[in-house]
Parts: C-alpha cells; structure tokens; sequence
C-alpha cells in the first residue's frame, strides 16, 4: 500500500473567515444564467457546492479545472475554496471540516479545510485518503499485520490509528459523519455485506450495524443519528436508514435509487434511472416507521445532498441550486446570502 504519514510536514495556510464576501462572485449559488451549480457534501452547518461557468453539463464525479468549489454556511456568502482541478476522488465534510482528494499520475492531490479555525492544507502525498475528520483527514494503511486500518491525522500531525473496522481480509470503504465513520465491505471478491460504526472518541470501538453474511452494500452518508446506506443490487435493492446505536433500523425496496443521503430522521434517495416503474429526476424519502413519498417535481439528480435540514439538489439544467423542505412541497432556488 502507498501510504506514509504526512503528519505535521504538510503546508499550512490560512483561508479567509466565513462571512468574507470578497471571495466569492456575485452569482454565486444564486442561479447566473451562464453557470450551472452542483450540490457534493453538506451536514446541518454548511453546504459544498461547485459553480461551472460555460454551457456544458457539470457532473460532480468527473469535475475539471472550469469548476469552482464553494462553502457556504447557514448565513453570509459562498467561500471560494478554489478550482476542482479534476474529478475528485473523496469530496468528504465532518462538521467544519472540508476534505478533497484528486489522483494524478503519480500522487494524490489533498486539500483540507477548517471552514471555522483556518486551517488549510494543499499538498501532494501516496496516502490513500478515504475521508474527513472534524480537524483532519482519515486514510486506509495496510501496513499492519492484523489487516487495513483507519487512521486520522490532523493538521498538527496528531495521528490515531482506528484499526481494522470491518473482519479481517474484507475490503472496505468508508463514509465519515460528525461524530465518527461507517465501514462498509465494498469489494465483490472478498465481500461480506457487513456494515460497522465508530466513534471519534473511542478508536476500538466498532459498532457492527450490519452482521455479515450479505453482499452489496453502500452507504453514502452519515449524521449524528443515522446512516444511509443500499443494501443489495438488483431487482432485491433496497434503501436503509440505520440507526448508529445499532438498535434500529428501516428497509424500503427501492430497486431505482441512486443516491441516498440521511435527512433528520428521514432518508431521501433520488430517482437515477427510468424504468420498473419509476422516473429518473425525481427525489423520495422514507421515514424511520418505513413510509415512503416521492416528488412531483423533476431535478438534476447527479448531485443530491442534505444541508441546514433540507435537502439540496439543481434544477433540471443546473442553473440554480434549490432546497427541498418537504417531499410534497414545491422546491425554492437557493439564496446565495440567506438560506433559512
């Protein structure tokens, strides 16, 4: 495996205060007609967007060097964060805390920011980075005998090592949340469906949410309370809301979801594809008693988010952002000074 520790060698910068209207363009989130917008991570205090200036379609997994990437908070304006350089690897939010990878030929490209205390760091580096913590990033080390482990570093080169989250020989991957991250097996070779959960601060404690003995499983996002992962493929996929204590969680067949992203108690998916019965553009959401509602209205569904307690997408041509407060409830473009 590539990976070495960084550690307190990494360049450190500072980044302007939230609130600095300075960095960003006035259109900026506020639907310019010559950008299209894009939604790709957000927790309850901030949202990570990206702004491509030109008339072509912008998709969050293949991002390039005409993307823009912005934070914005509850209040005040867009931060600029700076260009996608290319498509990104881990887009990856815990609390303030902003992580991008982008792979170059020879190396990866890491970009971490503390959006509250400053901190930043740009720096090339062979560690295989998977995630963000609230002051640093996570990556996967193989170089331990008992399997892959977890570990963070911090901007001050802090190191903890998690260690082997998942059972042993299971590759896995990873999705960070505010309090600690889930582990999922996510390799068809080895995999065993089994889902685990740990807390920032109690490194050996790996909660198991799924027990093994499944396949397929993904989980794409992670809240204080609960995950939100898809559990099998096929016609026999389903959407899960898993609660991080372990002791609940909620199953609705969905065999059309492409995205699921946890919404309070909620879990909402978009719609990626048009056929069993369903139609692409469209976004649901299923409670934790397991009822299920789906949008009259359509919208660009590369890029589906939850932030501030609403759930952030683009319009059907990208040219605004918009939140989504209720499944039923028309959907309002994003207002790039004030979004409550």
């Amino acid at each position: 495996m590539r990976i070495r520790v960084l550690g307190a060698a990494a360049t450190v910068a500072t980044l302007l205060p939230i609130g600095v209207s300075a960095v960003a363009p006035a259109s900026a989130a506020g639907g310019d007609g010559h950008a299209r917008y894009a939604a790709l991570a957000g927790n309850d205090d901030f949202l990570l967007y990206a702004e491509k200036v030109d008339g072509s379609p912008l998709d969050p997994t293949s991002l390039d060097n005409q993307a823009d990437i912005y934070a914005l908070g509850r209040t005040g304006k867009p931060i600029r964060l700076g260009l996608a350089l290319r498509s990104a690897e881990v887009v990856s939010m815990s609390r303030s805390n902003v992580v991008i990878v982008n792979p170059f030929r020879h190396h990866n490209r890491l970009r971490a920011w503390n959006l509250e205390s400053g901190r930043h760091v740009n720096v090339g580096t062979n560690q295989d980075v998977v995630g963000a913590t609230p002051n640093g990033w996570l990556s996967l080390d193989r170089g331990f005998d008992d399997g892959t482990h977890v570990v963070a570093r911090s901007y001050s080169g802090a190191i903890v090592d998690y260690g082997d989250p998942i059972t042993p020989g299971v590759d896995y991957g990873v999705t960070a949340g505010p309090n600690g991250f889930v582990a999922y097996a996510n390799n068809f070779v080895n995999d065993n469906g089994e889902i685990t959960y740990t807390p920032w601060a109690h490194p050996d404690r790996h909660r198991t949410l799924l027990e093994p003995g499944g396949k397929n499983v993904r989980c794409d996002s992670v809240n204080a309370h609960y995950a939100g992962c898809v559990i099998r493929g096929g016609i026999n996929r389903s959407v899960a809301l898993i609660a991080l204590s372990g002791e609940h969680r909620t199953t609705a067949g969905n065999r059309c979801a492409y995205h699921v992203a946890v919404w309070g108690r909620r879990l909402a998916w978009s719609v990626g594809i048009s056929r069993h019965g369903c139609k692409s553009g469209h976004v649901g959401a299923t409670s934790n008693a397991g009822l299920s509602q789906l949008s009259k209205q359509r919208f660009n569904i590369l890029g589906m988010v939850t932030a501030w307690g609403r759930v952030v997408t683009s319009s059907v041509g990208q040219r605004s952002l918009v939140k989504i407060s209720s499944i039923r409830h028309h959907a309002r473009p994003l207002n790039r000074a004030n979004v409550s």
